[in-house]
């Protein structure tokens, strides 16, 4: 869980208020997310110097020009008792990227109208394609939901819903993104909520390994240097003629 806290203390030109505030930025689940992915913020702003009159919020996504992103987070504003707090989802652009969470805090303490700003960087990404034919053999239409489950563990938000007539087959696709997920070999197939019904063979998948392919590699240097040795040992040989003879 990533918090991001500030704390104030501010007075006001034409009053003797001083304001001790408190205003934070907290993720649910990190800061990382796919393209067109969620995240959930918690905001919350204390003025421990008194009792504001009013505490309300901006909230927006910029990326990294500065460009507002239309609708990214929800609710975008809104108003605060002293002490509370709100929850935010920002859904991310499909486009990946660095981009930033500012929230803009007024409160009202006294006479003042005092502001505050929280920011916090998110990192947009690209999923992985993981894709899987399900072919349904047997004599009877299947219809229900299915899940893809990677190393084993089933990735809740992709539910899918499998409906396949006799003799057919359907594709299945998800976006997968995990901020933990370590380099190298991995592997995913489909299969029902609780796990008891696999519905799908095993695949592989690669990440961040640029030697995944290293097999293929291999084969085709291979094919290259016997296709250079077989060429070397059964060419043709060059003989020389001399100079043509000049005709008579």
């Amino acid at each position: 869980m990533a918090a991001l806290a500030f704390a104030a203390v501010l007075s006001g030109p034409d009053s003797d208020a001083e304001s001790v505030a408190n205003h934070s930025v907290t993720a649910a689940d990190g800061t990382d997310t796919k393209t067109g992915g969620e995240l959930e913020f918690t905001i919350s702003f204390t003025e421990s110097a008194g009792d504001p009159s009013a505490i309300s919020y901006e909230a927006k996504l910029t990326n990294s020009s500065g460009t507002t992103q239309s609708s990214a987070v929800s609710p975008s504003s809104g108003d605060l008792s002293n002490g509370g707090s709100a929850t935010l989802k920002v859904t991310a652009p499909t486009t990946t990227g660095k981009y930033t969470l500012t929230v803009t805090w007024t409160e009202k303490l006294g006479d003042d109208t005092l502001t505050y700003t929280d920011s916090v960087r998110i990192g947009v990404h690209e999923p992985i394609t993981l894709s899987m034919t399900l072919e349904n053999t047997g004599s009877v239409s299947i219809s229900t939901n299915v899940y893809f489950y990677v190393d084993g563990t089933m990735i809740e938000d992709s539910s899918t819903s499998l409906s396949i007539a006799p003799g057919k087959s359907q594709t299945l696709t998800y976006g997968y993104y995990d901020s933990d997920l370590s380099s190298g070999k991995h592997t995913y197939y489909v299969a029902s909520a609780d796990g008891s019904t696999v519905v799908s063979g095993e695949k592989t998948f690669y990440y961040n390994q640029d030697d995944s392919n290293w097999q293929s590699y291999l084969m085709a240097l291979i094919v290259i240097i016997l296709i250079i040795v077989f060429i070397w040992i059964y060419r043709k040989p060059v003989k020389n003629y001399g100079k043509p003879k000049a005709r008579r």
